[in-house]
Parts: structure tokens; C-alpha cells; sequence
């Protein structure tokens, strides 16, 4: 006798939707701790240019290695986007939590066990596609301030 493929899947939307959250919650942690470094160097470094400036008036050797590394800071800033990062996963973490508390609380949408699964499977689909199209969007559109010539491929050609 076959199986029933919705007695599967339950295990299965509810471990969707905790692998989910779990990869988030530790990617938004990581996105901060990066962030959160960076801005400290950042701030420590340029505020070391000026008092290296003033120790050693004569040896511009010392804040021309900090202005580098302060330009060094600010292009990885750019290229990875901790910030954006942290924000976006943390949005996602909160919003796969939102529909597994609805989901154990068997709130709507998920009061019918008959579709409960189904439902919980493709809000967290929807989620996780959400956060990628922002993420597309974000490294997709090109920097005014570096010539980049690239067409944003966010918004269709006229």
C-alpha cells in the first residue's frame, strides 16, 4: 500500500522552516560581528591618521599606511555589505519565526491540518526567495560613483 505523501510532510515543512531559521539567525550573527568590526577598525584607523600626523610630524610614512588601510576598510565595507546583510537575514530569521509560531500555535493559515505543511513549505520558499531577489538587487545595480557601465538587470529594458 502507498504511502502517504502528507504524512511526510510534516516532519519535512517543520524541519524546512527550522533549517531556515537556524541559517539566518547564524548568518545575520556573522553579517553583525563583520560589520561591527569593520566600523570599529574604520573609526579607530582614521582617528590614528590625525594622532600619528601630530607624534611624528616629519614621517608622513605612518598616516599614509592608515589612510590606506582606512581605503582598504571602506572598499570591503562596499564589496561585501555586512550592514545590508545583517538587516536582510535578520528580516528573514523573524519572518520564518512568524510563520513557525502561527504554524505550532496551528493559527491561521494553518489550522487545516490537511494543508498545513504545504502552506508552511511555501511561506518559507517565499521568504527565502524574497531575501535572495534583495540580495540580487543589491549586487546587481551598478555603482554610479565607480563607472560601472553594467546594465541593472533589477528593472526590465524600454
Amino acid at each position: 500500500m502507498p504511502k502517504d505523501p502528507a504524512a511526510n510532510s510534516s516532519g519535512y515543512a517543520l524541519s524546512l522552516a527550522d533549517g531556515s531559521y537556524a541559517w539566518y539567525r547564524r548568518a545575520a550573527i556573522k553579517a553583525r560581528r563583520f560589520h561591527r568590526a569593520a566600523e570599529t577598525l574604520l573609526l579607530l584607523v582614521s582617528a590614528a591618521i590625525p594622532v600619528s600626523a601630530v607624534v611624528s610630524p616629519h614621517d608622513a610614512t605612518t598616516p599614509a599606511v592608515l589612510g590606506g588601510a582606512v581605503v582598504v576598510l571602506t572598499g570591503l565595507r562596499a564589496l561585501f555589505h555586512w550592514h545590508d546583510d545583517y538587516v536582510r537575514f535578520s528580516q528573514a530569521r523573524e519572518a520564518v519565526e512568524a510563520e513557525r509560531r502561527l504554524y505550532r500555535t496551528a493559527a491561521e493559515p494553518y489550522a487545516d491540518p490537511a494543508t498545513r505543511d504545504r502552506l508552511l513549505a511555501a511561506a518559507v520558499t517565499r521568504i527565502e526567495q524574497q531575501e535572495m531577489g534583495t540580495w540580487v538587487q543589491l549586487v546587481g545595480t551598478p555603482r554610479e560613483s565607480t563607472g560601472d557601465s553594467t546594465p541593472d538587470r533589477s528593472t526590465p529594458p524600454t
